[in-house]
């Protein structure tokens, strides 16, 4: 018998912000923008067409590029970002806060930001946790 092994996870790991963006929802049942942030990890290799990691963050329906509701994935996102880049809450907008991750090295969690509704469990986002 062929032996068959669980695909590798793991929880954390170190990388390098390349891009963040704001792109239009192609999938879902609604069509609210997201922020597709890209992350070249610099301890371990990821096998895929890119070899970087990607982390998308759906604005909901009641969110502006200069305004999210308080409590939603991105307001507890950009807290973390604003913790760990204090030139985060200087600026005005969703992208310019998630901008100055660019080019910058941080240890990134798997971190549970929303919440579980109807069996269904809340989705973890890569977050980044440590400076380096």
């Amino acid at each position: 018998m062929v032996e068959r092994k669980q695909a590798g996870t793991f929880d954390e790991f170190v990388g390098k912000v390349v891009d963040v963006s704001r792109e239009k929802n192609e999938f879902g049942d609604n069509d609210n923008d997201q922020y597709h942030i890209t992350m070249q990890p610099t301890d371990r290799e990821i096998k895929g067409s890119t070899g970087l990691m990607h982390e998308w963050i759906r604005l909901s329906a009641k969110a502006s590029e200069e305004s999210i509701p308080e409590g939603s994935v991105m307001d507890k996102y950009l807290t973390q970002v604003e913790l760990l880049m204090p030139a985060a809450k200087k600026e005005k907008s969703i992208l310019g806060a998630l901008s100055v991750l660019k080019g910058k090295t941080f240890v990134f969690r798997k971190v549970k930001l929303g919440r579980s509704y109807e069996g269904h469990e809340a989705k973890g986002y890569w977050v980044p946790v440590i400076l380096k």
